[in-house]
């Protein structure tokens, strides 16, 4: 009786150390973002949304520049055709680095004034990236929209001269890693272009990190 007693006593404490130390295994696993059911949920790392920073912003100022500016000659001769606003529908893809793509579509609404050759031209349009690809390191990250960012963007014209766009990203996209690590993000960012410079400013949040990005276009 005592012996049995005894082994009662010590199998019940083995399952209470058994069932804390699992606990504890939980609990750090939740700290360290890897589900107990073996996914991993890891946060994309800082040089990670860098690099999806710095390269949707690329994408999205080679596709607003192929537009041009407010188009002065196209403004016939006479006072009454001597100022206009378009409005025109758009859709534009562009491939992603490493395979898929990316897709711009919406409105653009350029103002000119041919007596002074000033204007502006403004977008309102949304991204949505298919499986949209891109390399860091030979870690492919593919960004598929979720369902999409809007973008909205501003330029002026003065005497002929274009002035710095300005343009806002809001939005989310899904992400995955070649390593097997997936996740979602929310994008809240602007972005400011300076052609005399041709400079790219990017600033705000994306994946829930700061960005401050500063990239010069040597081309173009």
């Amino acid at each position: 009786m005592h012996d049995g007693t005894l082994d009662i006593g010590t199998d019940a404490m083995q399952r209470k150390l058994l069932t804390s130390t699992a606990m504890l295994l939980a609990l750090a696993a939740c700290d360290k973002g890897i589900t107990t059911s073996g996914g991993t949920q890891d946060q994309l790392s800082q040089s990670d949304v860098q690099v999806l920073a710095g390269e949707s912003g690329d994408q999205d100022g080679a596709i607003l520049d192929g537009f041009g500016g407010p188009s002065f000659s196209m403004a016939p001769d006479g006072p009454a055709m001597a100022s206009s606003t378009v409005t025109t529908t758009f859709t534009r893809t562009r491939t992603c680095p490493q395979g898929g793509d990316v897709k711009l579509e919406g409105t653009v609404v350029r103002t000119w004034d041919r007596s002074t050759s000033s204007g502006s031209i403004s977008f309102d349009a949304t991204r949505t990236e298919e499986a949209c690809a891109f390399n860091r390191n030979g870690v492919t990250i593919t960004v598929t929209g979720n369902p999409n960012t809007k973008l909205t963007a501003n330029q002026s014209v003065t005497n002929g001269t274009p002035g710095i766009r300005t343009a806002t990203k809001k939005g989310s996209f899904t992400w995955t890693k070649s390593n097997g690590a997936s996740g979602s993000c929310t994008v809240d960012v602007t972005h400011t272009w300076d052609p005399a410079t041709k400079t790219l400013h990017i600033t705000g949040k994306l994946c829930n990190q700061t960005v401050d990005i500063t990239r010069t276009w040597t081309q173009g």
